[in-house]
């Protein structure tokens, strides 16, 4: 079929249009509202992210120094061990104990002389290496556990509760120490030495010669341990100087001196006329007395003590008084020794056990006070009443030129302060002399040889007397006490007359 050109066939008619529907515009819209509100959130989001991040970065970057190091504030053994890496942290603390151990020292003098030097070893102090890393791992181990916020966490509480942690050392032991302060002590304690009497010697100006005290150490060893452990505990170390404390004796020579002290001295004077016989038996005994030792509540015999006079045991003839009349016999002038001994012992307030009277005066004491001695009758004894040893020295003394006096001392408990003793004797009766004569016959011829001859006077009539003696105690000028000690009789004697026995060729 042909078409011409520009025609145009006739066309459907066009189909009616649907209406317009309104929701694309709508969903324009929301859409248009949610793309802002996504805007809106997008931007918080990412905004959020960001924070995040960053947070995250501050954390990481807060906890990064200490990925391999100790945090700040962690100490052990008082050391700060934070930035150390782990190694370093065991070498620190691991010299710190060894410099400890070995360092410490602590020197034990006394007066500059070293005794000893104390280390730990003494104690037998020691640190166990594997306990050291089990006290170190957990620390080290402090901030590197967990998120970063409770790393974060665990700096924070580090940083404002800084842990302090020790090590363990084995316990300490003493026994070495002890045994070391033993032989110290030994050493610094001495016994005090109480003063004594060395030897008695009756010859010299002072009779005694004494061995003076000394003090004793001591040291109180449990005190000085005491501050030994706690300097060690503290590692302080240096010198500890011992000190000691003296221990008084318990006799010093003072003590002695008052058991030795002069309580009496006696003397009587020797006649020029007496020969050097008799004196020689008036030494002879002294000899015997002289050093004499009394212990107490013992008695002196002076017959036993000076033994019998004859020639063997040294007593000489000499001159003695019989009856008012003179006499040769052996040991004349003994009597003289014997009352010079008992005036020492009366004035020394010792106890007269045995004692009598001369039946006449003698001229060297007052009558009384006098102590005739006969071997195998007549004695002088005495009793030690007091609460110390005496001791007796007795001589001839030579006053001066060709002037001798006997000597006696007593030397024992020192008497009271002020105190000394005296004698006093007082005639209390008289005796008539008798008015009968005697006559004796002279066989010896010492007067009167003749029948023829006139006879001789051996012998003055002369009255008797009755003494009494008191012993009299003094304390600072005063009179305390006086005591009654003897009554003594010197008897009324007649005239006695020699007489001629021979006649005349």
């Amino acid at each position: 079929m042909n078409f011409q050109q520009g025609y145009r066939p006739p066309q459907p008619p066009p189909a009616p249009k649907p209406p317009r529907k309104k929701w694309p515009i709508l969903l324009l819209v929301l859409l248009v509202i949610i793309a802002g509100v996504a805007g809106v959130y997008g931007y918080k989001y990412i905004q959020d992210v960001k924070a995040e991040q960053a947070r995250v970065k501050a954390l990481a970057d807060a906890v990064a120094p200490y990925n391999d190091t100790y945090l700040p504030g962690i100490y052990v053994d008082g050391l700060s061990l934070g930035g150390m890496t782990a190694q370093e942290g065991i070498d620190a603390v691991l010299a710190q104990i060894k410099e400890r151990q070995t360092g410490w020292s602590l020197g034990l003098t006394y007066r500059s002389h070293l005794f000893y030097t104390l280390h730990y070893s003494d104690f037998g102090v020691a640190t166990d290496v594997g306990s050291v890393y089990a006290l170190l791992e957990p620390l080290y181990m402090k901030g590197k556990v967990g998120t970063l916020e409770e790393r974060k966490a665990a700096m924070d509480e580090v940083a404002q509760n800084p842990v302090h942690a020790f090590t363990t050392e084995s316990e300490m032991t003493h026994e070495r120490l002890d045994s070391i302060l033993s032989q110290i002590q030994a050493e610094l304690t001495t016994e005090p030495q109480d003063a004594s009497l060395a030897y008695f010697d009756p010859d010299k100006a002072d009779p005694f010669v004494i061995q003076p005290e000394q003090y004793g150490t001591t040291v109180d060893m449990a005190s000085f341990r005491e501050v030994i452990l706690q300097r060690a505990a503290e590692g302080k170390g240096g010198n500890l100087e011992f000190t000691t404390t003296p221990v008084a004796p318990k006799v010093t020579t003072q003590d002695i001196r008052n058991q030795v002290s002069l309580r009496s001295k006696a003397t009587t004077p020797i006649s020029s006329a007496s020969t050097e016989d008799r004196n020689s038996n008036i030494r002879n005994a002294f000899s015997f007395l002289n050093g004499k030792t009394v212990a107490p509540g013992e008695r002196l015999s002076f017959n036993k003590v000076t033994k019998e006079r004859t020639l063997k045991n040294g007593y000489k003839y000499a001159i003695e008084y019989v009856l008012g009349m003179e006499e040769m016999g052996i040991g004349g002038g003994v009597c003289q020794a014997s009352t010079t001994m008992y005036l020492a012992a009366l004035l020394s307030d010792l106890q007269i056990v045995d004692r009598i009277s001369h039946s006449d005066p003698v001229s060297y004491t007052t009558f009384g006070q006098d102590a005739t001695v006969v071997y195998g009758r007549h004695d002088l004894v005495f009793k030690n009443t007091l609460n110390g040893t005496i001791y007796i020295t007795a001589k001839v003394v030579e006053k001066k030129k060709n002037s001798y006096e006997c000597q006696v001392c007593i030397y024992g408990p020192k008497l009271e302060d002020g105190v000394s003793y005296t004698l006093r004797t007082d005639t209390v009766e008289t005796l008539p002399a008798p008015l009968t004569e005697t006559f004796q016959k002279d066989t010896d011829h010492t007067y009167v040889t003749y029948k023829d001859e006139e006879p001789y006077q051996v012998r003055k009539a002369r009255d008797g007397f009755i003494n009494e003696t008191y012993l009299q105690k003094w304390q600072n000028g005063q009179l305390i006490e006086e005591k009654f000690v003897s009554r003594d009789t010197c008897k009324a004697r007649g005239a006695v007359y020699a007489v001629g026995t021979l006649n005349r060729e």
